[in-house]
């Protein structure tokens, strides 16, 4: 990103951009430079993180004594030195100081950079809020958005050339808009000529306002300790909880509420419907083999995976009390673990195996369903052996925090390797090999059955696993 703001700023002044580029006038430049500026801003305000706070475990630290405004102290600045915020913040300076024309533009720029940081942590400590308590308004709102961007961008597509021949005449106004926005807002403070007095005031107003907000958030951080945020728990009314013990057992089905309970997970469903209704379309519209036979199956295989994800890869992370009394009921644990193995899978697989149907129906070209029925299934199993080691190898507490960087359900480093491994095993398993396509078809068959037997008749491995590895951590978390 650093590097893309330095090509940007440097655009117009090379000599020989000007004799490649002769369109890019310095209105067009300035168009691209506040866009530039704008989407950063967008950026810088999506992956700001606030989980270091992690206000719910540090509030425990009250009870044994420690002082409530150092702790809120602690936590202002370990939340305002995450690294990710370090690297936006850094990156702003940079952008900002390399088109600095003046010396007093220096120390503007600096606490206005200051003061986008401390007013994007504010305005997200209440968004959070607003998550939790309205998340049906902000999905459909999210929902809608997305859908009016790719009409956008689809009618852009569509009309580029008549769309562009009305777009450079208004281009001077479209970037006076653009440069009131937050982003061409901070380029003002290095663009603009306005002299030292007003450096001094902008300067002086700007320090005042980057104080009153980290007060403000003092003041909410302290307020969250005291009083903990909204926390998704069991509704006594809730008729989704007798539903699942109905349909899925005890284990499975308490397991589950919690899982269809989290915030988060919800908001993922939102993407996992929206993936496949935007990219299908558009890759069953490419002239490319390859779009219609590796990239569609790996698409619509990866959907039913992140289904699997959200309840497997951390199967122990989220009812803690839940699960240690059920450890208590005279049940084996060997019985209990199976029953909720099996619940944790049914769904994933029943969607697997819809979507597989569906895609042989309606894209009958991307190859013969028993192929695609198998390295469905071989896709499935793979992915179910990575979330099963992350459940026990790679546990960690569900969170309730949504719109972070850092997932907060799945260790990072295996959400990592998921979108890593859906590509790298589509190609696997969907590229066409002709005459040797019966060889991959065993292969993958006999590790399917190898696989699924030695599972359900050495469950007593992961009964040992969640006793050496899981066990003890509940209790400590409890």
């Amino acid at each position: 990103m650093l590097g893309t703001a330095i090509v940007v700023v440097l655009l117009d002044s090379d000599p020989w951009m000007e004799m490649q580029l002769p369109w890019l006038t310095p209105n067009i430049y300035s168009f691209i430079l506040l866009i530039f500026a704008n989407a950063f801003w967008v950026m810088h305000f999506s992956f700001t993180n606030m989980r270091l706070m992690n206000i719910e475990e540090n509030r425990k630290l009250l009870g044994f004594g420690f002082p409530l405004h150092r702790l809120t102290r602690y936590l202002m600045l370990i939340g305002f030195c995450h690294p990710v915020n370090i690297i936006y913040n850094f990156s702003w300076l940079v952008f900002l100081l390399i088109q600095v024309e003046y010396i007093y533009q220096v120390p503007v720029a600096m606490v206005a950079v200051m003061l986008n940081y401390t007013l994007i942590y504010s305005i997200k400590h209440r968004f959070i809020q607003v998550v939790e308590k309205r998340f049906m308004i902000v999905v459909v709102g999210f929902f809608f958005l997305v859908f009016g961007l790719f009409q956008l961008v689809s009618l852009a597509t569509s009309n580029a050339t008549q769309i562009f021949a009305e777009f450079l005449p208004r281009v001077e106004t479209i970037n006076a808009v653009l440069s009131w926005l937050p982003g061409g807002m901070l380029i003002q403070t290095v663009t603009e000529s306005y002299g030292w007095l007003y450096a001094g005031v902008f300067f002086v107003f700007g320090v005042m306002l980057t104080g009153l907000l980290v007060v403000d958030h003092f003041n909410n951080t302290k307020k969250g300790l005291l009083n903990p945020g909204l926390k998704k728990a069991e509704e006594e009314s809730s008729t989704l909880w007798p539903v699942l013990k109905r349909v899925m057992g005890r284990n499975a089905g308490k397991y589950y509420f919690y899982v269809m309970k989290h915030p988060y997970n919800r908001l993922q469903v939102l993407t996992l419907t929206i993936i496949p209704i935007v990219y299908v379309p558009l890759l069953l519209n490419v002239d490319y083999e390859v779009a219609q036979t590796i990239l569609i199956p790996t698409i619509l295989a990866g959907i039913p995976v992140a289904l699997l994800a959200m309840g497997m890869a951390n199967m122990y992370g989220y009812e803690n009390r839940e699960l240690l009394l059920h450890l208590q009921l005279p049940v084996s644990l060997e019985k209990q673990l199976k029953e909720r193995f099996l619940g944790v899978i049914i769904l994933p697989l029943l969607v697997f195996y819809v979507i597989t149907a569906v895609e042989i129906w309606l894209i009958p070209e991307i190859g013969s369903p028993l192929h695609i029925f198998i390295a469905n299934t071989f896709f499935f199993l793979m992915f179910m052996l990575l979330f099963v080691w992350s459940s026990y190898f790679q546990y960690q507490r569900a969170t309730y925090s949504s719109f972070s960087y850092k997932h907060p359900i799945i260790p990072q480093k295996v959400t990592f390797a998921i979108s890593f491994l859906i590509f790298s095993m589509g190609y696997l398993v969907f590229v066409p090999l002709n005459d040797l396509e019966w060889y991959r078809l065993t292969i993958m068959s006999t590790v399917i059955v190898v696989m699924a037997v030695y599972l359900w008749q050495h469950m007593y491995v992961l009964v040992s696993l969640f006793k050496n590895r899981v066990q003890m951590r509940l209790w400590n978390e409890l």
